[in-house]
């Protein structure tokens, strides 16, 4: 069992020959002090060959639990992340990046003098305009330049600004860009250096291209000796960098950190060597070509000398030990099959041959490590047979010259068969990882068949295990916590998986990362399951470090995006299907109150006919309720209110009725009930009379108490229906049957409401005619001083004049005129009209100055919000003075809402217009309510005025009204006098004002001036509160 260190790897990226070979470093020394990794992917999952010019944004303290160190390429986080974990006890070290502002070691290739080498050898080939290529943003690259720089200068040459050419970033593309760039300049250098290999692969693209000639027109020379600088043609030189001894020697310094010895911050440089090939104007490596080695093969030991220097390890410890015992062997093998050649024995066996150079074999690996080891044989062997060469006769020379010669080329075919068998299985895991990319992403295009949580798609995988953790959705500190929802172990077929929650820094759990044993060449991964906007957790991954594979590491990568991508399908699915049911809900319930809507009672009731068809016993009734005064509390309490109102109301129909029948609401205020299966055990009558009075108990808005009824119309299955809309239409007519009689009572349809509900929908119409043909008038009736007979004010009253029906009063129309909203419009143009109306009698002198107009406000027209900008503006417009101005208003409407009627008519008291209560005694109110409204005057409704005498309770109504108004400083206006006994009475009991038939019937403005001339007629003050009184 490992006991070693965990050390974290911090990346943007882990795929690629760069990361694999820094990946196989540290995995290599880490393996040696039993020591486990887990590399950390600090960018979208998804994202590659991404070179950013600050770090990622990354701030989750993934595996913090489990690492001891970190050990950071290139800038995959920023400082404040590598401060904080530092602080915590975890030491750094980067690699080929720094942070301004945080020292740590930092381990990288020795830039400067792997590019003088590269700039002493092309001034040596004759070049002194040499440019430069690359993306200065990364330190690596522009320690590159820098060294550029300062190598030229050493040359005697100044560096020249035209001859710099930024690529943007790392990859081929970047090397395109420069070199459009440079052709667009004219080429203006004989030769280029590039910040790395994939720059100068880019660049040598484009000028082949357009027809350069590479290195004649312009000599080319990289940086990392990548696997396919040998490959482009002309093949590439470059700068070798040993990207493992840099992996190796980050664990290193790590290491001796976590010992506590003092390690010094600031570079650790590894060393760097120029490797010649064509661009630059060298020869390419041929097999015949002489070696020009440091000394001559001539024997086993020389040979073993010569493929030690060409094959040098790559890493120390047992690996070395290891790749040392590989190189004898092989020598060992080479040199008896060429003494069995020169000593005359028989041609080596293929396959024994195969199987003795089988390990120098595996450390050939590059095409040009190839070149040089059968260089090396053949120098061995015509050394060998050179010696040998005189000891018998010519023929005997011949012959042994040929089979040496056979031997060799059976060497040269064993070898050259190996690395064609290295590149076919490079080609073959290639197209596996193609395989397994395509598997995985078909399984997870499935997702809609077998949940991805559930990690059972990484069996097609060469992964040994692996868990996913997502982000809580309702947790407050989502970024602090991970559930682990899925989880795949190879051993295990299917394993029982119970979610758990831990936190970022325990992430991935303690026994995934114990899976994670770099003897088998696995190493834990964490990828970010985050692309574009949508962020749902991480993915952990025990996985093979496949360090010299080119595809290695990436897929991994992949699936995180691939995981991404479903569950975010998977999320959209769900929306789609909660939309749906939203959409499934609202075409069949109410979104306000959730009873069912129109739609769906229909279906029932439906349901409910047919069935009364096959069974006249299963007798059903609809009822339609409509709720009194509910656009009272909308307008003056507000549509909040309202709608609060409308959910109570629909909780108490609801709860009273049985779970068979079916409460709906058909829109505004319109509720309609299914009683179904009634037989004899529910009377629809009863049930209507019971939802009454339930829902004539007071609701408390918000602590505002408010009291509606529900004026109910009945259908029964009795008459015989056989379509839906017939039953609601009927219900319908019986409702406003009730409500026109009453409000708040119920009735049963019956055939002969039939005619009146025809009137209605008449008069409906013939009323919004009447507004566009403008048939409305006004009559005028004079407000009289009791005790004179003086005209002091008028009333101001609304007639239609119908082009068939005649002269109309409002008791024929009004009702249905504010169910249908049009008395707000009317009660404007009123307003308007009578101010104007008034105004000019006042100016032309037909009236006194001081002579008032009263006008009535409807309920809709005090509630619906801008009743005190329409007097203003009426009153400037018409050039009527606010105080000649009365508004009459009913107590009903005022004590709806006391509060909101106190600040409206507070804001029109302030203006000067004078506010009466119209038919008082008529509705409720209170004298402390009275008390501090700002009101000037009460009228006496006329039903207590008509019983004046015959009536001794009326009489003292009447007087205690009478007394009230004189005690409040209110002036009071008795209604509906009609007889000179009714007037006495008043005067009498000190009433001032009165209106009424025996005075005067309203009339036409073109007779009303001189019904107020009369003799007895003149004017006096318009009927006000005393002034001083404390309102």
């Amino acid at each position: 069992m490992r006991t070693g260190p965990t050390i974290g790897v911090l990346s943007t990226f882990f795929g690629g020959s760069y990361f694999g070979g820094v990946l196989d470093g540290i995995a290599h020394a880490v393996a040696a002090v039993d020591g486990r990794i887990i590399g950390i992917q600090t960018l979208d999952a998804g994202t590659f060959a991404v070179d950013l010019g600050s770090p990622p944004p990354f701030r989750h303290r993934v595996a913090w639990e489990h690492v001891s160190g970190f050990v950071v390429l290139l800038n995959a986080v920023d400082r404040e992340y590598l401060t904080t974990a530092r602080e915590s006890g975890r030491p750094i070290v980067m690699i080929s990046d720094n942070l301004s502002g945080f020292d740590c070691p930092l381990v990288m290739p020795d830039n400067r003098s792997g590019i003088r080498e590269a700039v002493d050898h092309l001034v040596e080939h004759g070049h002194r305009r040499i440019a430069f290529a690359g993306y200065p943003v990364q330190k690596d690259i522009s320690d590159r330049y820098a060294a550029y720089q300062a190598s030229l200068l050493a040359n005697g040459i100044s560096p020249d600004p035209a001859l710099f050419f930024d690529t943007g970033n790392n990859q081929q593309s970047g090397g395109e860009l420069a070199g459009r760039a440079m052709l667009a300049a004219g080429l203006p250098s004989t030769a280029v250096i590039t910040g790395n290999d994939l720059n100068a692969i880019g660049l040598l693209r484009v000028l082949t291209d357009a027809g350069c000639e590479v290195p004649r027109d312009q000599a080319v020379i990289g940086f990392d000796d990548s696997d396919l600088a040998a490959f482009v043609t002309p093949s590439l030189s470059s700068v070798r960098q040993p990207l493992d001894e840099i992996g190796g020697r980050a664990v290193d310094l790590l290491l001796r950190q976590l010992d506590g010895e003092e390690v010094a911050s600031g570079p650790h440089c590894a060393e760097t060597v120029l490797v010649t090939r064509e661009s630059c104007g060298c020869a390419e490596m041929s097999l015949t070509a002489p070696a020009a080695p440091r000394s001559s093969v001539e024997s086993r030991a020389s040979l073993l000398a010569r493929l030690s220097r060409i094959l040098e390890p790559e890493r120390s410890g047992i690996e070395t030990d290891r790749h040392l015992a590989r190189l004898a062997a092989g020598a060992h093998a080479v040199d008896n099959a060429i003494t069995a050649a020169l000593d005359g024995g028989p041609a080596p066996d293929v396959a024994r041959l195969r199987r003795d150079l089988e390990p120098l074999s595996r450390l050939l690996g590059h095409p040009e490590r190839l070149v040089m080891t059968l260089r090396s044989v053949r120098e061995l062997a015509r050394s060998r047979a050179t010696a040998r060469t005189g000891s018998g006769t010519a023929a005997d020379d011949l012959a042994m010259v040929h089979r040496v010669e056979d031997c060799l080329q059976q060497i040269t075919l064993t070898l050259s068969r190996a690395q064609t068998l290295h590149q076919f299985d490079s080609g073959t895991s290639f197209f596996s990882t193609l395989s397994t990319q395509y598997a995985v992403s078909m399984d997870l295009l499935r997702s809609h068949e077998r949940d991805p949580r559930s990690l059972t798609w990484l069996r097609r995988t060469g992964a040994r295990a692996g868990c996913l953790g997502l982000w809580p959705s309702q947790h407050p500190d989502a970024s602090a916590v991970l559930d682990i929802v899925g989880s795949f172990d190879r051993e295990t077929p299917e394993p029982a998986h119970r979610s758990r929650r831990v936190s970022v820094e325990s992430f991935p759990p303690a026994d995934l990362v114990a899976l994670a044993d770099l003897e088998n060449d696995h190493m834990l991964y964490v990828s970010p399951l985050k692309v574009d906007e949508s962020d749902w957790g991480m993915l952990a991954v025990v996985a093979p470090l496949e360090a010299e594979v080119l595809t290695g590491r990436e897929t991994v990568n992949q699936w995180g995006a691939l995981l991404a991508v479903a569950l975010q399908h998977e999320a959209v699915l769900e929306s789609l299907r909660e939309q749906e049911e939203r959409l499934h809900r609202a075409a069949l319930y109410d979104n306000l109150t959730g009873l069912p809507n129109r739609s769906l009672f229909q279906d029932r009731l439906e349901h409910a006919i047919r069935r009364a068809e096959r069974h006249p016993d299963q007798q059903f009734a609809v009822l339609l309720l409509d709720l009194d005064g509910f656009k009272l509390v909308n307008d003056s309490l507000g549509h909040l209110a309202g709608d609060r109102l409308l959910q109570l109301v629909a909780d108490r129909i609801s709860g009273d009725l049985r779970r068979l029948d079916t409460a709906a609401r058909f829109g505004g205020d319109e509720f309609a009930v299914l009683l179904e299966d009634l037989g004899d055990h529910g009377n629809p009558a009863e049930i209507a009379e019971r939802l009454q009075v339930t829902l004539r108990t007071p609701y408390d808005l918000g602590g505002q108490e408010v009291v509606i009824s529900a004026s109910i119309g009945i259908t029964l299955s009795s008459g015989g229906y056989h379509e839906t809309e017939h039953v609601i239409r009927d219900a319908d007519v019986a409702m406003y049957w009730a409500k026109s009689r009453e409000k708040g009572t119920h009735a049963i349809f019956s055939q002969s409401m039939h005619t009146s509900a025809v009137d209605r929908l008449r008069i409906e119409g013939e009323l919004r005619r009447a507004v566009e043909a403008s048939e409305f008038e006004l009559h005028y009736q004079p407000i009289v001083r009791l005790d004179t007979g003086t005209v002091c004010a008028f009333e101001v009253l609304l007639r239609w004049r119908h082009p068939s029906r005649g002269l109309l009063l409002p008791v024929d129309f009004l009702d249905i005129a504010e169910e249908i909203g049009l008395m707000q419009p009317v009660g404007t143009w009123v307003l308007g009209r009578a101010c104007r109306q008034t105004n000019t009698w006042k100016t032309s002198g037909d009236l006194p100055v001081s002579t008032a107009v009263s006008v009535n406000v409807s309920n809709r027209q005090f509630w619906h919000g801008r009743l005190a900008d329409d007097v203003a503006a009426c009153v400037e417009a018409t050039g009527l003075a606010p105080g000649d101005l009365a508004l009459e208003i009913t107590e009903g409407v005022i004590m709806h809402d006391l509060r909101t009627a106190r600040r409206l008519l507070d804001e029109l008291h302030d203006m000067g217009v004078a506010l009466h209560i119209d038919d008082f005694g008529t509705g409720y109110s209170s004298l402390e309510a009275l008390h501090h409204l700002p009101l000037d005057g009460l009228k006496i409704d006329r039903s207590f005025v008509s019983r004046l005498g015959d009536d001794e309770r009326s009489n003292e109504l009447v007087r205690t009204i009478l007394l009230m108004g004189q005690n409040l400083g209110l002036a009071v206006v008795a209604e509906g006098i009609e007889t000179t006994q009714q007037a006495g009475h008043l005067r009498e009991m000190g009433c001032e004002f009165g209106q009424g038939f025996l005075l005067s019937r309203p009339v036409p403005a073109e007779e009303f001036v001189t019904v107020a001339r009369r003799p007895a007629l003149v004017g006096s003050a318009v009927p006000r509160a005393r002034d001083g009184h404390d309102r």
